[in-house]
């Protein structure tokens, strides 16, 4: 249980924990007033603890080694009703909280993420729900509640009100589907609609692109700034070329080989590189410390570099292209739709550019090529040249 004194009770985790120097109290998350206590002689009790009337209550169940996890509930929801004269439901006292956790560690857990990173639902749980309403008893959160919470989230912007929607219906959902024990019957976040998001069009300008290159030049962390140049003359996804290996670099081919395990569609692909991007590895390569990373980092975990916001946000308002409107000013990513949208003002052949961008499909490369407006002028004009 890695030392967690909150989990859900089962006949055989409450056998298995063991006697420390203090007596340690554990709290069950099916029932959040069932708790165990084991003191330093091994003996275990449980109890049911809640308030009344801001009055502290703490009652003895019985014996744990004689009296099992079923039964336990069973008297602390009896003891619960009697004291307060409300009709408790096995499974009532669950916070939000609760239901996340038995979410993250049943659900959330089992699905891959790169290099082992937390989810991304659990990191939006955590930064905006969690605050929020993570104490909140579950039977305290009614439908009115929970829409008057992402009514006021919307000012978050559409990225982070969806996966956050996503995260807290998600959790429930699992609750409800198999932890039947709970009776927990019903989603408060059901009906609550995604906003609508704005299909993202932005690229650099060419004048853009040299401002930009010329402000990460003037950058002090420049192993973030090269970070972004690759990203711009590769058109990789920005983790792929933070995760970038040495032994992935065949110089003599000026090719980067992204193994299968790196990639989103699990499979293997083959980058040419530019000759500005050989001269940078070729630099770094130079100076590289024993690390089997290009972009290493002894501070992260990952052992690669895994910011770089701070860099970016510096050089875009160094070159003059930072914008409030999160739409109009550009992000990392657009560095990847900058590179196939040159790609096809410059006449490249769109299934090139899908092969350049590691798609499986044309349809993906369509949602970054745009065409140039100059492009377009050029083009009603000869067709109305007759006139």
């Amino acid at each position: 249980m890695n030392g967690t004194t909150n989990f859900k009770f089962t006949n055989r985790r409450i056998k298995s924990l063991v006697a420390q120097d203090k007596t340690k109290t554990y709290s069950d998350q099916s029932l959040s007033h069932l708790k165990v206590t084991v003191t330093p002689s091994g003996t275990k009790t449980f109890y049911v603890r809640f308030q009344v009337s801001n009055q502290p209550i703490n009652y003895k169940l019985g014996d744990a080694d004689s009296l099992t996890v079923d039964d336990a509930r069973s008297r602390a929801v009896s003891f619960i009703n009697l004291k307060t004269g409300k009709r408790l439901e096995k499974g009532a006292g669950l916070t939000v909280n609760d239901i996340f956790n038995l979410y993250r560690e049943n659900e959330l857990v089992a699905r891959s993420t790169v290099a082992g990173r937390t989810h991304a639902l659990e990191v939006s749980y955590r930064k905006h729900l969690k605050p929020r309403i993570g104490n909140k008893p579950i039977e305290e959160l009614t439908r009115k509640a929970a829409r008057n919470l992402f009514f006021e989230m919307e000012g978050l912007g559409y990225s982070v009100h969806n996966r956050c929607l996503t995260a807290i219906k998600s959790a429930f959902n699992y609750v409800i589907e198999y932890e039947d024990d709970l009776n927990v019957l019903a989603n408060p976040f059901i009906g609550i609609n995604k906003m609508t998001e704005v299909q993202r069009s932005r690229y650099l300008t060419q004048e853009e692109a040299k401002r930009l290159l010329l402000s990460l030049g003037k950058e002090p962390n420049q192993d973030v700034a090269d970070i972004y140049r690759v990203a711009l003359f590769t058109g990789a996804r920005l983790s792929n070329v933070k995760m970038m290996k040495w032994f992935e670099i065949d110089f003599s081919s000026c090719q980067w080989l992204i193994p299968a395990t790196n990639t989103k569609t699990s499979k293997t692909y083959q980058i040419p590189l530019h000759s500005h991007i050989i001269e940078l590895l070729t630099r770094r390569k130079q100076t590289a410390q024993n690390s089997p990373f290009v972009f290493a980092s002894k501070r992260s975990k990952y052992g690669y570099i895994t910011g770089g916001d701070p860099v970016w946000k510096s050089a875009i308002k160094s070159a003059g292209l930072y914008h409030e409107n999160p739409n109009i000013r550009p992000r990392p990513h657009d560095l990847r739709r900058t590179f196939a949208t040159w790609q096809i003002q410059s006449g490249a052949d769109i299934s090139v550019v899908s092969k350049a961008l590691c798609h499986t499909s044309l349809k993906h490369t369509m949602i970054y090529a745009h065409t140039n407006v100059e492009q377009v002028r050029s083009s009603i004009d000869n067709a109305f040249s007759f006139i």
